[in-house]
């Protein structure tokens, strides 16, 4: 999801104040627990949700304290509501963990023609499967020295999480590879340029909006201005989102908005209201700002953007793909994006000691919109030219140029028609399986700072 970053002033400071006065005031016939309880954690979640919470006037008038707390956060959410999240290190179970995040691998188990596969969908950079030698599209034929099915997998993968390691048996190559963890590598996973048709093309494979992205991307952006690149693809099909200021500085490099142009709209519950703000102001609130002429120094002479989506891209990725049109013209291609249209941020049991433990809550706090008014993707938002990756197998690499959605993107900007590769499936492949979905349920929110 989106975080929101809100400082401490404003409508975020009053919802603050809001939330202390009413855990300072509770009414005499308002029930009283012992610190440590269920009852007393689950007070504290009510307490903060019907502060900040988007649906607060939806929550239960007479809600049962005595639950489990991950069952009474179930129990009081909006029926409509796909990703709040209520989370402790100290409860396995509330932050489930998946391949990507403990392995730096994504697997996928295909359908077609009668016939089931188990392929490597992504392998991240600097990871122990990529030093290996494990590629994107490779099929696997076990795991743990289990032949894999469509049927097993989901057992295997999480037995494998369970212990702490996997081991893949990989179709033409010597094995077993073995991977027991790896180093989170920056969000910048690759770039590249390409001449072909008269144009100069920059492609930047975007992992998230994690902080640390903007060093590298202003490194990509004035390394392309020296190349005078006048085409942009930006390829965001698994980008889980992050920081909202992030994807301001990202948008204000790629397209002519001014510092005051409005970036977007938040549209909080009746105690939050709307908050329009612009892309200098959502730039100020990066942890170390730079002028926005630094920002702008860095643009391209573009005059439109190619984004890559899919099923997994999700939040702040969203966000700039929904934010970025009324600014500068933008074309999707790929898959329907996965729908978070929300921003939420985390509240915690700051006193100390914590009464309520570890406990941390991630409310849905505001839909989101562009300068546009236009929001409410909760269904995710549809590409301008539609495309299934895993459409033709062996899956290229990410940042090769006959990859299928990066192909799909440099037939719309050259005008030259897609060369045949691979083999294409006779109907369209199934999927049975997906790592990724599990970390699509993540608390990888749409990153506001109170």
């Amino acid at each position: 999801m989106i975080h929101f970053n809100p400082k401490v002033k404003g409508t975020c400071y009053v919802l603050l104040v809001l939330l202390l006065y009413l855990n300072a005031c509770k009414k005499e016939t308002d029930p009283e627990f012992s610190p440590g309880t269920n009852a007393f954690i689950n007070d504290w979640v009510m307490d903060s949700m019907k502060v900040y919470y988007y649906w607060n006037n939806s929550l239960p008038a007479k809600p049962d304290y005595d639950q489990e707390p991950l069952q009474f956060f179930s129990a009081i959410k909006n029926k409509t509501d796909r990703f709040s999240q209520l989370i402790n290190p100290d409860v396995p179970e509330s932050y489930p963990r998946t391949l990507y995040s403990d392995f730096g691998i994504d697997l996928v188990t295909l359908s077609s023609a009668g016939k089931d596969q188990t392929i490597i969908r992504l392998v991240v950079p600097g990871s122990d499967g990529y030093q290996a030698g494990l590629k994107r599209g490779d099929t696997v034929l076990s795991i743990n020295g289990t032949a894999v099915t469509a049927s097993n997998i989901s057992a295997l993968t999480e037995a494998s999480l369970k212990q702490g390691s996997i081991t893949l048996d990989v179709e033409g190559k010597p094995g077993p590879y073995k991977i027991d963890g790896y180093l989170k590598p920056g969000p910048v996973y690759t770039t590249q340029v390409w001449e072909k048709g008269g144009k100069k093309t920059g492609y930047i494979f975007l992992n998230n909006f994690d902080i640390r992205a903007l060093s590298k991307l202003k490194e990509v952006f004035a390394g392309f201005q020296g190349r005078q690149v006048n085409e942009l693809i930006l390829d965001l099909r698994y980008n889980t989102g992050g920081e909202v200021s992030v994807a301001a500085a990202l948008a204000a490099m790629i397209c002519q908005a001014g510092q005051e142009a409005i970036f977007l709209e938040y549209r909080g519950n009746s105690l939050a209201g709307v908050q329009r703000h612009s892309f200098g102001y959502e730039i100020s609130r990066l942890i170390t700002p730079l002028n926005y002429s630094q920002y702008t120094s860095l643009r391209l002479n573009i005059n439109r953007v190619f984004l890559i989506t899919g099923n997994h891209t999700a939040s702040a990725a969203e966000l700039l793909a929904n934010n970025l049109p009324p600014h500068i013209p933008t074309i999707r291609i790929g898959e329907k994006t996965l729908g978070k249209d929300m921003a939420e941020y985390e509240l915690a049991d700051h006193r100390k000691p914590q009464l309520a433990g570890r406990w941390v809550i991630w409310p849905l706090v505001f839909k989101i919109y562009n300068s546009a008014g236009i929001g409410d993707y909760t269904d995710g938002l549809p590409p301008d030219v539609e495309a299934d990756e895993l459409s033709v197998l062996p899956l290229k690499q990410l940042g090769d140029p006959e990859e299928t959605l990066t192909q799909k993107a440099l037939a719309q900007i050259t005008g030259i028609k897609a060369s045949v590769r691979g083999r294409a499936a006779a109907e369209k492949a199934h999927r049975l399986y997906d790592s990724r979905d599990k970390d699509d349920r993540m608390p990888s929110p749409i990153r506001v700072r109170r």
